[in-house]
């Protein structure tokens, strides 16, 4: 493994801009949210950790980079089967080291892994036939099955939908993409629903009447809706929110996060932050687009399809027209791992896109 020189002329700045900018800001929307000042300084610590492994690896290559794809999947594996070992369960899933202040999850670890396993391995196999999937589901299905185990609902979503960018890139045929929603359709009433717990079926019951339990399960929807519309068109003002500065809505530094900007900045600095995020999304995928390896471009599309898809959830649950999943805000959100994980992530992509042209 040899070390570069970067070229600073050949990034893309606009995906820096992006990333900083709505780290930034997570961190300024944080310090209103935060129910004990010391978290915004732990997430300080962990942005300048995530900026400082985002430019320490731009001094690797590529090839380096695809060269460790499949170490860094193994590692994943056993990341995920020790915490089920001697893991700390947090909110009812055992997915976290906690080590004294420190906690990490090796989700992260995991998303990436696989993204980078199945681009590589993808590069010289065309997804057409029936038995094309066994290879990319032999890499995915122990992940998955891993984080059931926790059991992580959210991240295996978010894994799976990072695969099926990868596929769909890779040349997913749409009467595959037809038949394996038709699959779902049959397996959601007949087998998933049946095998959830009893939390995580009120958890989905809850999304269609969150009033069936307004001072349990369905509590922290409705403060979150009520905190997002009563935010108007321009906010209450920083640190202003009476439904979050109150403590009427939990989880308001992860989860939902979003209900305490919109509520401070209303409808505008709502609409704001989903273009920056919207920017930020198509700006990974318009990169994926400038490389002319399909590896590249396989990779660039799994993270810009797990970002979106967190994203998309996220809000989802605030807005409380998805079931709470615990999947945090990227860049946005209080949570250490997810923010050092996403800003190395973004790292990558400057530094695959920057080799996009060499041989």
């Amino acid at each position: 493994m040899t070390l570069r020189r970067p070229n600073l002329f050949a990034y893309d700045w606009g995906l820096v801009l992006l990333a900083l900018t709505l780290s930034v800001l997570g961190l300024f929307n944080l310090r209103s949210a935060a129910p004990d000042p010391a978290l915004v300084l732990r997430q300080l610590f962990a942005f300048l950790l995530g900026l400082g492994l985002a430019v320490a690896v731009q001094f690797l290559s590529r090839r380096t980079v695809f060269a460790l794809a499949y170490p860094l999947y193994a590692l994943s594996l056993v990341l995920l089967f020790l915490v089920l070992v001697v893991g700390r369960e947090v909110n009812g899933a055992r997915a976290w080291f906690v080590l004294g202040p420190l906690q990490f999850q090796p989700l992260e670890v995991a998303k990436l892994g696989l993204v980078l396993a199945l681009a590589r391995l993808l590069e010289d196999r065309p997804v057409l036939r029936v038995w094309d999937y066994l290879l990319p589901g032999l890499l995915t299905l122990p992940v998955v099955a891993l984080l059931l185990l926790q059991p992580d609902l959210g991240g295996t979503l978010v894994v799976l939908f990072g695969a099926l960018a990868v596929l769909w890139v890779r040349g997913l045929p749409l009467r595959h993409l037809l038949v394996g929603a038709l699959a779902l359709a049959f397996l959601l009433p007949t087998v998933v629903w049946p095998s959830l717990k009893p939390y995580q079926r009120e958890r989905v019951l809850i999304v269609l009447d969150p009033y069936r339990d307004p001072l349990g399960q369905g509590f922290q929807v409705i403060q979150s809706t009520i905190a997002i519309g009563s935010g108007g068109l321009l906010g209450k003002g920083y640190g202003q929110g009476t439904q979050t500065q109150l403590g009427f809505v939990p989880f308001r530094h992860t989860d939902f996060v979003f209900a305490v900007w919109a509520e401070e900045w209303g409808f505008v600095g709502a609409a704001a932050l989903l273009a920056l995020y919207a920017l930020l999304v198509l700006r990974v995928f318009g990169l994926a687009l400038e490389c002319p390896r399909l590896s590249d471009r396989l990779f660039l599309a799994g993270v810009g399809g797990m970002l979106g898809f967190q994203v998309v959830v996220n809000l989802g649950v605030a807005l409380g027209v998805m079931p709470v999943t615990g999947l945090t805000l990227p860049l946005f959100s209080y949570g250490g791992s997810s923010l050092v994980a996403t800003l190395f992530s973004l790292g990558l992509v400057l530094l695959v896109h920057r080799d996009r042209a060499e041989p």
